[in-house]
């Protein structure tokens, strides 16, 4: 009986002992369960693979700040979460929405959920971090900018910890409801509102040279080519003028408002005389240029031909392009809005197209021609 006693009471020793060490396990288990932490460095430390893959692992919703963004790869990921249907929110300073960045205009464009929010009394939000699926959280002062990635010494951490991850959503939360610019998005393109049939009639009319085009519309003019040739882009162009017929209204309908697109102003310089005016090989001052680019071109629309030489590849830049007229160097960039998409798609380097766009700004010592609001009419 005394040696089932004793036995009994080393059992029971035994027990406890090993309940004390299950307990303690347990604590600095339940302590270190939620904070699982991966620290990676730059440049070329696998950050922006390692948010990617997180991007394409979430399933409900994703929320960044980020002072500036312009990785292409970043945005491409965050395209692809929006179209299975993850919820998608950023927060951007504001002093990078008049930047015109392509990324941020992409994500514009397709409708993303995106804030530009501006620091007190001039500051800046300078947060960057981002929060995928309300379990995990990257922070850190890694910029999401092909930079970071390249050339730059960051740093970000991935943290798990429950705790941590609902005070970066709580000012997540704040910062985003503090949003200055509300509604940074796409606009679609509205009609005309007509009230009542009769209300507007737009009609087109030729007075004096040139050819007025409806807005919209681009005036279509068939000419032979020799074949690979690049024409002279001597191309009948649209040429706003004023003609001797107006919009009709009805007595009943005056008081309608109507919205109208505000005529297109067109000249008909061809490349090459424009390129002999402001181009290397120009005769004119610096100051005459000035003068005449701010007189005579600045926001007219031309319609040119050349060849296409440089074709954006990527998700977020696929409206860059830009065009060869001679030589063997891209000497325009045209740029083409969102409503162009489908068309630019099918465009291939090589082809020759012919072409109508604005006059943006002239060419520098290392910088094209640019052009926007382009579209084109023909294609060979």
């Amino acid at each position: 009986m005394q040696r089932y006693g004793f036995i009994k009471k080393v059992d029971l020793s035994t027990i406890l002992l090993t309940l004390s060490f299950s307990i303690l396990a347990s604590f600095f288990a339940s302590n270190t369960m939620y904070a699982k932490t991966e620290v990676l460095f730059s440049p070329r430390g696998s950050i922006k693979e390692t948010i990617i893959k997180t991007i394409s692992s979430s399933e409900e919703t994703i929320d960044v700040t980020a002072f500036t963004f312009t990785s292409g790869d970043i945005a491409e990921a965050l395209y692809n979460a929006k179209e299975r249907g993850v919820m998608i929110r950023l927060v951007i300073d504001q002093r990078q929405d008049k930047r015109h960045y392509p990324v941020l205009e992409f994500l514009k464009e397709e409708g993303f959920d995106l804030q530009f929010l501006k620091g007190n009394i001039g500051g800046s939000m300078n947060n960057t971090f981002a929060i995928f699926d309300g379990k995990l959280l990257v922070t850190g002062s890694y910029n999401w900018t092909e930079y970071s990635e390249k050339f730059n010494y960051e740093n970000a951490i991935f943290i798990d910890d429950s705790e941590v991850i609902g005070k970066y959503q709580k000012a997540f939360d704040s910062l985003y409801n503090k949003g200055v610019v509300q509604g940074a998005r796409r606009e679609e393109g509205q009609e005309p509102h007509v009230d009542a049939p009769g209300a507007a009639e737009t009609v087109s009319a030729v007075s004096g040279e040139g050819t007025l085009s409806v807005p919209g519309n681009v005036h279509k003019t068939k000419y032979k080519v020799d074949k690979g040739a690049i024409t002279n882009d001597k191309v009948s162009a649209p040429v706003a003028v004023t003609g001797s017929r107006h919009i009709k209204k009805s007595e009943q309908m005056q008081n309608v408002k109507s919205v109208v697109k505000p005529q297109k102003q067109f000249s008909n310089i061809t490349f090459d005389e424009f390129d002999k005016i402001f181009g290397n090989e120009s005769k004119f001052t610096k100051l005459e240029k000035k003068r005449l680019w701010e007189k005579e071109y600045k926001g007219k629309y031309v319609s040119w031909t050349g060849k296409i030489g440089f074709k954006g590849g990527a998700i977020y830049d696929w409206n860059k392009v830009g065009i060869i007229h001679k030589g063997s160097k891209i000497d325009v960039n045209i740029r083409f809005d969102y409503s162009k998409k489908n068309k630019v798609l099918n465009l291939k380097v090589e082809d020759v197209v012919t072409y109508t766009g604005r006059l943006i700004s002239l060419r520098g010592l290392l910088t094209p021609y640019r052009l926007d609001d382009v579209d084109f009419f023909q294609v060979r």
